[in-house]
């Protein structure tokens, strides 16, 4: 494996597919957003749920659709050798969403949105043909290759777009030569390509809106709640954090967050439209 050679092969790809950039029209207001639990919502944590309770009750005209193992085959037919590998552990379920999302976004458009944002404000419309969410500039560890600062595990485009059909086909790609893993972060490298080698998706990616750091609620979930700790309306959270206090949870930002966004499975599945 030499990332050298891969970063070449990825470049082509950008490079064939980079006119599709000039046929985009803006995301529809009434697209798809796509949501995963891997193992079921019913079976998620509880802040999991209160997470995707918050993207259903803040999607705007957005229909939701909750993917998980059981139903994942009914949207999209992913090629037998993505499925073998990671039926035989080659790549975890975190890598195998980045694929998911990627295919989802090529065939149908929309929002791919990570089962922990919580969202406590209506989504706004997208004047755009990609949608990210700007990063601050020190995040990832001031990874020199991490440029563009925008954020794979939320992000919206139009069907047969061209960051779509360029991250989708990397991916397929980069599985059927490769039985490993060169790098956890492979989708950051992968936009980056991009941003690097399309002038027309860097001027999108540069004219992204920065909303506001959308990592400083997770650092104060276990905090007592304060209004002012949620200013920012979508916030990334970690499910995988112990919150421990010494004070009744319902009066941390947790407890609110859980409170507010009550999970019930027949409401959320109630919101939630399928193909």
């Amino acid at each position: 494996m030499n990332w050298d050679n891969i970063k070449k092969d990825f470049e082509i790809l950008v490079h064939k597919y980079d006119y599709l950039n000039k046929k985009e029209k803006n995301i529809p207001e009434d697209s798809p957003i796509w949501v995963m639990w891997y193992q079921g919502i019913k079976f998620a944590p509880p802040l999991v749920q209160a997470c995707v309770s918050s993207i259903i009750k803040n999607r705007a005209k957005h229909p939701v659709y909750i993917l998980d193992k059981y139903n994942l085959e009914k949207y999209i037919k992913l090629p037998s050798f993505i499925s073998e590998k990671f039926n035989n552990r080659t790549f975890s379920i975190t890598h195998f969403s980045d694929i998911v999302r990627l295919a989802l976004l090529y065939k149908y458009g929309g929002y791919w949105i990570d089962s922990t944002y919580y969202i406590s404000a209506p989504l706004t419309k997208c004047d755009s043909s990609f949608y990210s969410l700007k990063l601050t500039y020190d995040y990832k560890h001031r990874n020199p290759l991490f440029i563009c600062k925008c954020s794979g595990n939320f992000l919206a485009t139009p069907k047969n777009s061209f960051f779509a059909t360029y991250g989708y086909l990397s991916f397929l790609y980069y599985w059927k030569k490769y039985n490993s893993l060169i790098d956890y972060f492979l989708l950051d490298y992968v936009i980056n390509i991009a941003y690097t080698n399309s002038f027309e998706f860097r001027t999108k990616v540069n004219n992204l809106p920065f909303i506001c750091n959308i990592h400083s609620l997770v650092k104060v979930l276990n905090s007592e709640y304060k209004n002012s700790d949620f200013k920012c309306y979508i916030n990334k959270l970690r499910w995988k954090n112990k919150y421990i206090s010494i004070m009744n949870e319902t009066q941390t930002n947790y407890g609110h967050i859980i409170e507010k966004n009550k999970f019930n499975s027949n409401h959320i599945f109630e919101n939630a439209n399928f193909l």
